[in-house]
């Protein structure tokens, strides 16, 4: 008989989480059948956990319910010293995040969802690394960036007003109001093993493995989640007030029209900066703890992670 976890993050979506699970948990049960459910206690348990589960094989299917930030930590449970501990349990989501962006993009990718739960039916997907010149390496499934989005989670975080796509716009119109554009070099591989280079302001640069972050707003409406390709959006210069105008074409997958947008494909990027800036990975923040020049590296890990798809 399949053994199924399901690893439940209460604090999800502002505390909502744990309740929208149980009322749904009748109906997860007549769909997957028997299950054990994990409740996360605090930030990294998921990790803990699924590493666990995963050394010692005691389920056949991972199952995350909670938000992109969930994701994320569930994801990481899978890696050790850069290698995947095992490729043949796979993760699936039960979506009960503020945005569900990430989810978006395996929905989108898949015939039917659902039924790739209930069947476990997986694929093995790309998956992305980030580090810099300190002491931050991170895996993650969907996008992370460098920029303003940083500091925009840092306010979501906090705040109050967290649901839906209306917050994440909300955040990120009052952090670009006051956020200054930082001179960056970016130097990438592209697919066709060719270094590129580009010297720019940059408000955000997004490194994309799936399309969707902030609430549905599609940054690389051409990403595929295993092509071995990173699609990069760079957001450029420091006219706010045409971004603010246009943001609507984020909604409608035109970011190929949106004022200040480059958008490039690559199998590796580095970004240099000359002072701080924020980092961000699957929505969650991660703390920068340079003061000075800082650079970060992304690099594709093709077709390593198994997703039920």
């Amino acid at each position: 008989m399949m053994k199924r976890l399901i690893i439940l993050n209460p604090a999800s979506r502002n505390g909502a989480a744990k309740k929208t699970f149980f009322a749904q948990k009748a109906r997860w049960k007549e769909l997957l059948g028997d299950f054990e459910v994990y409740h996360t206690t605090g930030p990294g348990d998921a990790t803990r956990e699924v590493t666990k589960v995963l050394r010692k094989r005691t389920a056949d299917q991972i199952l995350i319910a909670g938000g992109d930030g969930s994701i994320n930590e569930a994801s990481r449970g899978y890696w050790h010293d850069g290698k995947l501990i095992r490729d043949d349990v796979p993760l699936g989501i039960i979506n009960l995040g503020t945005g569900g962006d990430f989810y978006k993009s395996v929905t989108s990718a898949s015939e039917d969802y659902e039924a790739a739960l209930v069947e476990n039916r997986f694929t093995r997907i790309d998956s992305a690394l980030v580090r810099d010149d300190l002491i931050i390496e991170r895996t993650f499934l969907n996008i992370s960036s460098v920029g303003l989005a940083g500091e925009m989670l840092g306010r979501l975080k906090v705040s109050s007003f967290q649901k839906g796509a209306g917050a994440y716009f909300y955040h990120t119109l009052r952090s670009l109001i006051s956020y200054e554009p930082r001179e960056v070099k970016v130097l990438w591989e592209d697919e066709h093993g060719e270094t590129q280079t580009r010297d720019t302001e940059l408000i955000n640069g997004f490194v994309c493995n799936g399309r969707y972050s902030g609430g549905g707003m599609q940054w690389a409406p051409l990403a595929e989640l295993n092509d071995g390709l990173l699609r990069v959006t760079l957001i450029t210069g420091r006219k706010k007030l045409s971004l603010i105008l246009q943001s609507r074409k984020l909604y409608a997958g035109g970011i190929e029209q949106f004022p200040g947008a480059e958008t490039f494909a690559a199998r590796r990027v580095r970004f240099c900066f000359k002072e701080p800036v924020s980092l961000e990975t699957d929505g969650e923040p991660v703390e920068n703890k340079s003061e000075g020049p800082v650079e970060f590296e992304y690099s594709v890990q093709e077709k390593s992670f198994p997703l039920n798809l």
